[in-house]
Order: C-alpha cells, then sequence, then structure tokens
C-alpha cells in the first residue's frame, strides 16, 4: 500500500481497520513514531502501539465507524495526542509536538472494507505564535496599564490609586478565567454535537422497539435482536455516559469560575459588615489559581466557618495582593499556604506563607513604599504591598513581614476585634516588624 505522493505529504496518516489494527502509516507519521516502534507497527493492534493513548482514540475511531462522519480534535483541547517531536525550521531545536487531528471514514471501493484514517497535523509552530502573541499582547496590556497609571500618580490622591490597583487586579485575574472559560466549551461543544446523532439513534430504536412489543409476536424477537445491532446500542451505552459527564464537567466547571468571580469581586465598596474568610479565603484561592498554576495552594481556617466584621472590599484587596505577590514569587515546585485562625484573645491571625524567591534585606525595609518595585517594568506598579498595609491600618491591625532570600516569605496579619460603631473612628498606625 506504499504510496510515495503520500509520503511527501507534511500530514501524518495513520489507517486503522475495523480491528483496530495499523494497516498503513505515511513516512511523515512513522518518522515521528519512538524509534523502537516504528519497524513492526504495520499490522500490530493500535493498543500494542500507542497503549495510553488507546482509550482516548478508541472511543473517537468508534463514533467514526457508526456515525460514519469526521471527528475533530484541536491542540487547544488535547495538544500532544501522539507522543510526537517537533524541529523548529530554524533553529532546530526539538519539542514536543503540538497536534491537531482528525479522522474520517474510508471505505475500500474494491473490497467494501471499512477504514479510519486518522490525520496528523503538526500545528506547533503556530501554537507557539498563538501563545507568544497572547503573552505579548498582556505584556502591552500592563505596560499600558503601567503608563496610565504613571501619568495618574502626577495628579490623583492615593486613594484613588489604590482603588486603580484594585481593578488592575481583578482584570489580571479576569485575563486567566477568560481562558480557562474557553478550553471547557471547546469539548463541551463538540460533545454536545455526537449526542445530538445518538439521540436520533435512540428515538429510532425506541420507536420500532415499541412496535414490536405491542405486537407480542415472539418470531419478531430475533428481528429485535437485529434491530439493536443495527442501530449499535451497544456502543450508545457505552459512549453516552463519558461524553455527558464530560459535558456536565465542562458547564461545572464554567459555572463555578464564573460564580466565584462575581461573588469575590463585586463586593460594594466602603461596606461594613460580616465576611466569611473561609469562603473568602477558598474564593482567593481558586481565582488566583486560573492564572499561576505553578505553585501549590493549601488553606487552612479555624474555626471553619469563621465571621469577621470588616470592610469587606478593602479587606479581599489586601488578601488579593498579598496572595498574587506570594504565587508570583513561586516556580514550579512551589507551595503558597494560607491560614487564618481566631486566637485565644479573639482576635484573627492571618498568615502566609510561600517557598518563593524571597526578599533581600535591603528590599525588605522599602516593600510598602507606594509604587516601590522589584519587578520588570511594565510587570508592576508597586501599588500591590502599600493597598494591603493601608487596608490593614484601617481595620487597626498589625502587619509583619519576614523573609530569607532564595528560601521564601511569611507575612502574617493580625486583625483586632472592631465593633461597628469604631467602624468610622481614625485607626492607628500598625507595626511593621519582623516576626
Amino acid at each position: 500500500m506504499n504510496n510515495p505522493l503520500l509520503d511527501k505529504l507534511p500530514v501524518g496518516i495513520c489507517l486503522v481497520n475495523e480491528a483496530y489494527e495499523i494497516v498503513y502509516l505515511n513516512a511523515f507519521f512513522l518518522d515521528r513514531m519512538p524509534v523502537e516502534l516504528r519497524g513492526d507497527a504495520l499490522g500490530k493492534p493500535l493498543a500494542d502501539v500507542f497503549p495510553e493513548q488507546i482509550k482516548f482514540l478508541k472511543r473517537r475511531i468508534k463514533s467514526v465507524f457508526v456515525l460514519k462522519h469526521p471527528s475533530f480534535s484541536y491542540w487547544e483541547q488535547r495538544p500532544h495526542i501522539f507522543p510526537f517531536k517537533s524541529s523548529r525550521p530554524i533553529t532546530g531545536e526539538e519539542t514536543q509536538m503540538v497536534q491537531n487531528m482528525e479522522i474520517v471514514p474510508h471505505k475500500d471501493i474494491e473490497t467494501g472494507q471499512q477504514y479510519a484514517c486518522i490525520l496528523i497535523q503538526d500545528v506547533t509552530a503556530q501554537a507557539s505564535y498563538f501563545k507568544a502573541q497572547a503573552q505579548l499582547a498582556e505584556e502591552l496590556k500592563a505596560e499600558h496599564e503601567a503608563q496610565r497609571k504613571l501619568i495618574r500618580k502626577l495628579d490623583r490622591a492615593q486613594s484613588q490609586l489604590i482603588q486603580a490597583e484594585k481593578m488592575a487586579s481583578t482584570g489580571q485575574l479576569a485575563a486567566g478565567i477568560a481562558h480557562e472559560i474557553n478550553n471547557p466549551m471547546g469539548f463541551v461543544t463538540a460533545n454536545l454535537n455526537t449526542l445530538e446523532q445518538y439521540a436520533q439513534n435512540l428515538l429510532e430504536t425506541c420507536q420500532a422497539t415499541k412496535k414490536l412489543v405491542a405486537s407480542h409476536a415472539p418470531e419478531h424477537i430475533e428481528a429485535l435482536e437485529d434491530l439493536f445491532d443495527a442501530t449499535h446500542v451497544e456502543l450508545i451505552e457505552e459512549d453516552m455516559g463519558p461524553l455527558i459527564q464530560e459535558s456536565k464537567d465542562g458547564l461545572k466547571r464554567v459555572s463555578d469560575i464564573v460564580s466565584t468571580l462575581r461573588s469575590f469581586a463585586e463586593e460594594p465598596q466602603h461596606t461594613w459588615g460580616y465576611l466569611n474568610l473561609h469562603d473568602t479565603a477558598n474564593q482567593l484561592v481558586q481565582l488566583i489559581s486560573t492564572q499561576f498554576k505553578r505553585p501549590r495552594f493549601k488553606v487552612t481556617c479555624e474555626p471553619a466557618q469563621l465571621k469577621w466584621y470588616c470592610e469587606s472590599a478593602s479587606l479581599k484587596q489586601a488578601l488579593t495582593n498579598l496572595m498574587m505577590n506570594a504565587a508570583q514569587s513561586i516556580d514550579e515546585n512551589g507551595l503558597v499556604m494560607l491560614d487564618i485562625r481566631q486566637t485565644g484573645s479573639g482576635t484573627v491571625a492571618i498568615k502566609i506563607v510561600d517557598t518563593g524567591c524571597g526578599i533581600s534585606e535591603a528590599n525588605l525595609k522599602r516593600v510598602f513604599e507606594p509604587f516601590f518595585t522589584t519587578r520588570p517594568e511594565g510587570k508592576g506598579q508597586g501599588l500591590g504591598l502599600s493597598v494591603a498595609y493601608s487596608a490593614i491600618e484601617k481595620h487597626k491591625g498589625k502587619l509583619a513581614i519576614n523573609s530569607r532570600e532564595g528560601k521564601g516569605t511569611v507575612i502574617e496579619v493580625r486583625l483586632p476585634v472592631l465593633k461597628e460603631q469604631e467602624e468610622d473612628k481614625s485607626a492607628s498606625n500598625p507595626s511593621t516588624e519582623s516576626l
């Protein structure tokens, strides 16, 4: 079945028969397989050659054989289907291939044999370009925001700058959340399209079954079994559950992210009331983790449903800034711990511990100064810790920081009990101390 023309195509081609055996591989596909698999892949079951991918592939191939229409998988949903490598045209750098996959039905005209043709397109360069453009857009947006805020510093009061910082932080979180929404919606849409065809098959089966059962004719039992085979009831029963569950999981993920963002960000300004610190901590970690996926987060709160009288918006903003600073300092193996507990004296102690890059002694003395930042230009405005400091000051609290360069940072906030009649009184200055 060798075909020189197919071997020259910049597309991987793998032909699989109804027994899920590989019957053809073109040069593009074969050359990118692991060396130990190239020699005897032809004629082997697909499960033996690609055991880690077979569950996903078999489900897609089944739908192609049954429904007689193509199945698609794009890199945004599943970037690395096969364990292939890709070389950059200029640098020659070898990376894991990012792939688009299409499986199309194919019928041999002479033999009538049915096949599934797996087509693999190398989109590593396009994916890299897309990600680079997205990153560039974010950097340009951040730089534009920094320049805009730099102008505002000259003629705006500090309170206006604090509000701008809150909006910037919320915008950062929203950018990560938008990406999270796109991914689940992609596979939800694909699954629902397939389920539409399945539903049609089930309806036809049910209608025919009703007619046969109504007749109470034993001689129709064999016909009923043939009908079930013809409409692939067994396959539908096997495939319907996972598809529906994937769709539900995707929709729930979208709903949870949007709901959490709204409940966390849409807080009325300058409003005092009782804030559930346990729920706030979990919402905060969920929102930040959509943007900073590298660190691991651990949250503890005692008592479990601790409610605290405060100005909710400013306290949430303070915690957001402190947690985002911790997340930004972490590498891929790092850990951020948020511990909230009520002390014996009735105060609340909030401790944020990270295993990140730490802060040098020289910079540690300046971290709460407005507009002081160690981040590159356009990456930060230097207001995060200053805003947090002001918010704790408003609540008559204390803020303490301890850090070792290269080891990590510990920030502790202590909030006293405030009565409702004290909320409008001027707050005393918090102390900044070493833990």
